[in-house]
């Protein structure tokens, strides 16, 4: 895996709003040469456009009705999809959106609507998008125009493109992660940003001295104990080689034998039992966003998706976004990013047209700008702002700095997943060593990779 997503967010943080214009003196001067036959002509040429526009509208409204499933994981997108979908609605009033938003598993729920043929219309592209498409179950959108709308170097680092130049979803946007802190006590405290494991010792312990939860937890919701290890070794690891996962196939390498993924599981128990230990498993996404909210905990881990929930329960939060360390060695200590949120389309789908210009929409430049803003990530689209808050300035400096890596997962085999999820909260209930969760995570590998050959 050799993905490099530096570019991408680079040039995301960069670009601001361009905006066309015309030529308004060589209207002027044409009016003024022939002031009747300009007058005429503007009559018939506006009498022609609203003829066409009424005649698209008829057809439009001439049309079957045709109702689309849309089924994505984004909880916090759900408002901005509705303003999307009821404005697509306005211009193509004879196709219904309908979106189903599936937080618990939803990789399992799809995979199993994919087995009984229940494939939704369009869904959300996530780590298994390459495998249901080798399954040929996603329409190959290579070549429809609305890709020209995309960041070329966003289509070509996405993880929803192949070598062979299928494009099998839509990249929406790109996101980060890293650990979300409140400024505004670190600053109280004389606290800075931690570069070393050392000096995040020193944050925790002078945060717990001063009656203050270091980190707000929410693992009701389990897949929020991914992220914390995924900020570990995404540095730790993959920044330093990013064949890791060829030599893990190849048999050169194991978890076992790769002292990192030691480090990672220690710092997911530190997390822990640094947190709301006592609740963390009562307490679901959402609460832990309200926690640093509210000034209940001074950081969270988690990607840059939760800045628009938090930002909801308090406006006025000073939030910054730091990078987890993960040695001595502060040049080790660098942010991830990749493509987050993208759209496939079903191959198998009765409604293409529908779901392409559903698809359309969303490269748009206003409705791009709108789900930038709305969910405070930085867009896919050529020429949409990301000046969405002064959080992003965080993510720029990580960037401008080299300080940079990319996601550890996205190529991991697709079965291996729920076993190293499951993992995960075994190892931090002590339910079993982490000796033996590493030779059993090197098996699930194994037999992952053999299953998908």
């Amino acid at each position: 895996m050799k993905r490099k997503f530096a570019a991408f967010l680079s040039i995301l943080l960069v670009m601001g709003y361009l905006a066309g214009c015309g030529n308004a003196k060589g209207t002027e001067d044409a009016s003024q040469s022939k002031p009747k036959e300009a007058d005429t002509s503007s009559a018939e040429s506006a009498a022609k456009e609203v003829s066409e526009a009424e005649k698209g509208s008829t057809d439009q409204n001439s049309k079957e009705p045709v109702t689309i499933h849309l089924f994505h994981q984004k909880q916090e997108a759900q408002e901005t999809f509705a303003q999307i979908i009821d404005a697509f609605q306005e211009e193509y009033p004879y196709v219904t959106v309908e979106q189903e938003i599936v937080t618990n598993d939803p990789a399992s729920i799809l995979r199993a609507r994919v087995a009984t043929d229940e494939t939704p219309d369009i869904f959300q592209g996530a780590l298994d998008t390459m495998d249901i498409a080798s399954g040929g179950y996603i329409m190959d959108l290579a070549g429809e125009p609305f890709l020209d709308n995309i960041n070329k170097e966003v289509l070509n680092d996405s993880s929803f493109t192949d070598g062979d130049g299928h494009v099998w979803a839509l990249p929406i946007d790109g996101s980060c992660e890293g650990i979300f802190y409140n400024k505004d006590i670190f600053n109280q405290l004389d606290l800075t940003p931690p570069t070393t494991l050392s000096e995040l010792d020193h944050v925790i312990e002078v945060l717990e001295k001063n009656k203050i939860t270091p980190f707000a937890l929410g693992f009701k919701d389990s897949w929020t104990i991914k992220p914390i290890t995924l900020v570990v070794v995404s540095p730790a690891i993959y920044a330093k080689q990013d064949d890791w996962n060829d030599l893990k196939t190849s048999g050169q390498t194991t978890f076992a034998d790769t002292p990192e993924w030691k480090t990672t599981f220690d710092i997911l128990k530190k997390v822990y039992e640094h947190g709301n230990t006592k609740t963390a498993f009562d307490t679901d996404y959402n609460g832990a966003c309200n926690m640093i909210a509210q000034g209940e905990a001074a950081m969270m881990v988690q990607g840059l998706w939760a800045l628009e929930p938090i930002k909801s329960m308090n406006a006025d939060i000073n939030l910054g976004m730091m990078a987890m360390p993960v040695s001595e060695n502060p040049e080790d200590t660098k942010l991830f990013q990749f493509p987050d949120f993208g759209l496939s389309i079903s191959s198998n789908t009765k409604h293409p047209e529908e779901c392409n210009l559903f698809l359309e929409y969303l490269t748009r430049q206003d409705t791009a700008a709108l789900w930038c803003s709305s969910s405070m990530l930085f867009s896919a689209i050529k020429n949409v702002s990301v000046d969405f808050d002064p959080l992003a300035a965080d993510v720029n400096s990580y960037i401008d700095s080299g300080m940079i890596c990319t996601q550890a997962d996205r190529g991991w085999p697709t079965a291996f997943q729920t076993e190293y999820e499951s993992s995960l909260s075994e190892f931090i209930l002590g339910h079993d060593s982490l000796e033996n969760i590493l030779a059993r995570l090197d098996t699930a590998w194994d037999t992952a990779v053999k299953a998908a050959q």
